[in-house]
């Protein structure tokens, strides 16, 4: 490797070495209840008008998440910064996208996350959309568990290795360049090695939970959720290696961009997207927080990917 007249990056984002916890339960029925739609599906604003009359006659709290466009007196709303406090539980109606902007109104507060697909996939969600009325009796009775996915805590930093932003994802942070049709390297270090140096369209660090999305859709590996782990997969790599890199959740990871001529970014869950200062860099470690979401039954991970992706 070429030397570096750059200041070395720091270790900006402390690991903490956890396992993974198994699946826990409320000590006792819920008492508030969110509701976050994906305002686009029609069918997504009748499931959760109709949960919110169910929900509020069993005598719970329900709170909408403003930005859904609940219409005026309906029920309570409450913006981003408000929306999961005192709440219990957050129902999600849509598919994993709307369930990923519903992990970051509530992950801070702890609150878990029932998913209910009205997608095409749904790998994050737990019911599908004929099951809402099962799924919905069984949240007021509080006959649930609570599992966590591991998520990333994300550090941008500029030349001089000051943190310009930081943020976290629960699928994964895309490291992509700016620039259309150009050619990027992307540095990549873990721990205090470089590792390599890779011409490609993005670099993907994913968990998990984010095997089965845009990581996988560039050929990365599927791995288990009870896995703590982070992928590091190349998008379009223009070299001969083109393998995915999985590293421990305990090892931090570190991007850079290597091209002053180009602007990069990192892209996270599709939701947020932070610009890399000129000779900057992507710090990415394990999330100081999970994201909770609720199981109504055994979770089968396998037999999941075998019936979302048709195999027999």
């Amino acid at each position: 490797m070429r030397r570096r007249d750059h200041p070395r990056p720091t270790a900006g984002i402390s690991i903490d070495r956890v396992s993974a916890p198994g699946p826990t339960s409320l000590e006792q029925p819920p008492k508030a209840v969110g509701l976050v739609v994906h305002a686009g599906r029609p069918v997504a604003g009748e499931l959760a008008a109709d949960a919110a009359r169910r929900l509020t006659k069993a005598g719970l709290h329900v709170v909408g998440y403003e930005g859904d466009g609940w219409p005026a007196g309906s029920l309570t709303v409450a913006d981003a910064d408000s929306f999961a406090d005192g709440l219990d539980v957050v129902v999600v109606f849509g598919g994993d996208g709307t369930l990923l902007r519903a992990a970051w109104l509530a992950r801070d507060r702890g609150v878990p996350l029932l998913g209910v697909n009205l997608g095409r996939l749904g790998f994050l969600s737990e019911s599908e959309a004929g099951e809402t009325e099962v799924a919905l009796q069984r949240v007021v009775d509080g006959q649930f568990t609570v599992e966590e996915r591991m998520t990333l805590e994300v550090s941008v930093r500029d030349a001089s290795g000051n943190e310009a932003a930081r943020s976290w994802a629960l699928n994964e942070a895309s490291i992509e360049r700016a620039t259309p049709q150009r050619l990027m390297v992307f540095e990549v270090q873990v721990g205090q090695t470089t590792f390599a140096r890779v011409p490609a369209d993005a670099v993907i660090c994913a968990t998990p939970t984010g095997s089965t999305g845009y990581a996988f859709s560039a050929r990365g590996p599927i791995l288990s959720p009870q896995l703590e782990a982070i992928l590091l997969v190349p998008v379009a790599p223009h070299s001969l290696f083109d393998r995915t890199l999985v590293v421990g959740a305990g090892e931090a990871l570190l991007v850079r961009p290597d091209d002053s001529a180009s602007r990069a970014s990192v892209s996270l869950d599709g939701r947020e997207t932070l610009p890399i200062p000129e000779r900057g860099w992507v710090e990415i470690a394990r999330g100081e927080r999970p994201v909770r979401m609720v199981r109504l039954g055994e979770f089968d991970f396998y037999r999941r990917v075998r019936d979302k992706f048709g195999l027999r």
